[in-house]
Parts: C-alpha cells; structure tokens; sequence
C-alpha cells in the first residue's frame, strides 16, 4: 500500500499547504476548487513519479523469463496490486488459510478458477509471504513497466494456441518449484470465465505438480467479475477460499487427467454451495422487503 497512500499523502499535503500559503483564496467558494485542483495536483504528480522511478528500473530487466524470482520486482508488483485494488475499492475476504501450512520449506503449486483479472492480483497482494508467480496470458507482459517487473518475478507467458511454447511453460513451472525458488499459481480453465459455472480445465497444468513431486493447493474466487459493475458506486469484496491441500503422496502414480477431474469435482461443488447461498439470501432480502405486500 506504500505506493498507493503516498500519492494521497502527497494530495493532501499540497492541497494543504498550497491553499494556506502561496495560493489563499478571496472568497468561500475558492477554497473548494482550488483544494480539489491542489489535491489532484500532488496526487497525480506523486503518481508520475512512481511511474518515472518504475521505468528507470525496467530498463535494467531483461524480457526473458528468470530463474532466481527479485524481491524488487515482487515488491513493485505487490504495490502495484495494492494501489489497483484500492482505486477498484476492492474488499477482499481469505478463508481457510490455516490449510496452507505445508512446510516451511514446501513449495506447491496453487489452482483457482478464473473469474476476472483481480482474481491474481488480490492473493499476489494479500498471500505476500507466499511468493507466487504466475503463469498467465502474454499480453499481460505488454503492460508498460509491469511486464517486466514479471518477468524478473519469475512469471511466465503462456500462448494458448502454441501447444510447444505450453509444456515449456510447464517445465518452467515445476523446475521452480522443484528448485524452492517460488510457487507457482495457475488457472487450470485457461481464460476468465464470468458466469457461475466451471468449465472444463486444461489438464496440462496439473503435470507441473506432477514434474515438482509437490502437493496442489486448491483454491476458489467469488465476486471479483462484479468489480466492473460495482465500481465506482460500491465497493466489491472479493472472496479466495482455500478448500485444501493434496499432498503429492495421493497425486503419485496419478495422471493428469485424473488429477484434474478431482480437482475440478472439489472446485464446482464448492462453487455450487456458494451459488445456493447467495440465492437463498436474495429470497431472503426479497421476501423482507416485500413482506408488507405479502399479507
């Protein structure tokens, strides 16, 4: 959040010391107008030199993928994160992190359903001490700054039309792991898919735990499609359940077609009970608005 709370910090402080010093108002209404031009004045200002100090940096990382993942560009990328959640007015809700506890040392190789883009960026945000990257689309490596920030944090572009340029994405993945450098994070359905039901997943990426010898973390995401239609009216809570860990004992000797279907089955019937809840609290909120209009 360091990234985000120092542009407010810096809006409020011109806005402050401007209006009491080099530019004090004659009437009432001036001080309104001018705090807001003064505010916006050091916030976007603050912004553009986060930005100058971000593309100075990535002039020193290469645009190939890296073995050893850079705190640096984990740190840029967390804040990154951070100040895109904030604008967003992005809430967020972890369950069942207690599951997690694999091993100090233990890397594993995370799955979630794909709903939105904040799908990665809220556990990147909120699952620091994790380390994760990302196998995500390519064109995500075409961000100004960002996407070289990824490549030094050890994610990998993945071409889904490129089956070849895939299983190296996969090699990459689990030597990762393998080495202990970091866990990786996939989306197993290979694209967002905003309705409430889980399509089929890609079984390739479940040779990377395979490959790894590491257990699978399964994880869920609920809200984050509603973010665009909430914003900028509401706020959106976006909720990442983990619903357990697969130690690699129980994966060995499995294929990946197997693996996925077990994977897949967990998935959609936690996804399913989600979807029976949020019905039943709507019939609940209908029948009480409308309880007057009943009798």
């Amino acid at each position: 959040m360091i990234f985000y709370i120092s542009m407010l910090v810096m809006g409020v402080a011109l806005a402050t010391t401007g209006v009491l010093t080099f530019w004090q108002p004659h009437v009432w209404y001036e001080w309104i107008y001018r705090l807001i031009l003064l505010f916006l004045g050091g916030y976007f200002g603050m912004m553009a030199l986060w930005l100058i100090t971000m593309g100075i940096m990535t002039l020193f990382i290469k645009k190939v993928p890296h073995t050893k993942q850079s705190k640096w560009a984990m740190f840029w990328l967390e804040q990154g994160h951070d100040c895109m959640l904030a604008i967003a007015m992005v809430r967020t809700k972890i369950n069942g992190l207690k599951k997690l506890h694999v091993g100090e040392k233990q890397k594993f190789l995370l799955v979630c359903n794909h709903r939105s883009i904040y799908d990665s960026m809220v556990m990147t945000s909120n699952l620091k001490y994790l380390k994760i990257s990302w196998i995500t689309k390519a064109s995500n490596y075409r961000v100004p700054f960002f996407g070289r920030f990824c490549y030094a944090a050890c994610f990998y572009p993945i071409v889904k039309t490129d089956h070849l340029q895939s299983l190296e994405s996969f090699k990459y993945a689990s030597d990762l792991i393998a080495s202990g450098e970091a866990n990786v994070g996939v989306f197993p359905e290979g694209k967002r898919q905003q309705d409430d039901y889980l399509i089929d997943f890609h079984e390739g990426v479940f040779n990377i735990a395979l490959r790894a010898k590491c257990p699978i973390v399964i994880a869920t995401s609920d809200g984050s499609d509603q973010v665009h239609r909430n914003w900028p009216f509401k706020p959106t809570t976006i909720t990442i359940d983990i619903l357990g860990v697969v130690p690699y004992e129980e994966l060995e000797g499995q294929t990946a077609k197997a693996i996925s279907d077990r994977v897949h089955t967990i998935m959609k019937e936690h996804l399913e009970v989600i979807d029976v809840m949020r019905f039943e609290r709507r019939t609940r909120r209908y029948k009480k608005k409308h309880a007057n209009d009943m009798q």
